[in-house]
């Protein structure tokens, strides 16, 4: 025959705390429990099942826990301090990091649109001389300026008449 068991005591974090016995160990020390021959009814089974209970040896209720002291508590854990300091130190020197390399993108893209804008004002003066160039290089601006300067038209031909060649 098997004998029914009970299930192991289990102790919660609060019952670790208080003086008083846990429901379970309770429960345990005021119930016997009977085997099937027991609850038969039979006398004969009766005094075998209380039999076999008096050899069994009596379970021992475990001894209720001091509780845990606040003191203890905080003893047993590290300390937080440190940690939350170098988390915060970590990110707010993450964020000047952050600060600054967007000041010196910022100042970059303010270099690099003030160099635009004076490459393109160069550019725009370079094309205005080509055309001041092109337009003061046309003859008959030349043979104006040449007259104001009092020069004269050269005649008709400014060259001697080529010699026949002789064969």
């Amino acid at each position: 025959m098997k004998t029914m068991t009970s299930p192991p005591e289990v102790r919660t974090r609060a019952a670790e705390t208080t003086d008083a016995p846990s429901e379970t160990t309770r429960r345990r020390a005021g119930t016997v429990r009977r085997t099937g021959a027991a609850r038969t009814g039979t006398p004969a089974a009766g005094r075998a099942a209380a039999a076999r209970t008096a050899r069994t040896p009596e379970r021992r209720t475990t001894a209720p826990r001091r509780p845990v002291r606040a003191a203890e508590r905080r003893a047993a854990t590290a300390p937080q301090a440190p940690f939350a300091v170098l988390v915060v130190g970590l990110l707010g020197g993450a964020l000047v990091g952050l600060l600054l390399l967007n000041t010196a993108l910022a100042q970059q893209a303010f270099t690099r649109s003030e160099l635009q804008r004076e490459n393109q004002r160069l550019d725009e003066r370079r094309q205005g001389l080509r055309v001041d160039i092109a337009r003061e290089s046309d003859p008959r601006v030349l043979h104006a300026k040449a007259r104001g300067l009092g020069m004269r038209d050269a005649g008709p031909r400014a060259f001697p008449p080529a010699a026949p060649a002789s064969r």
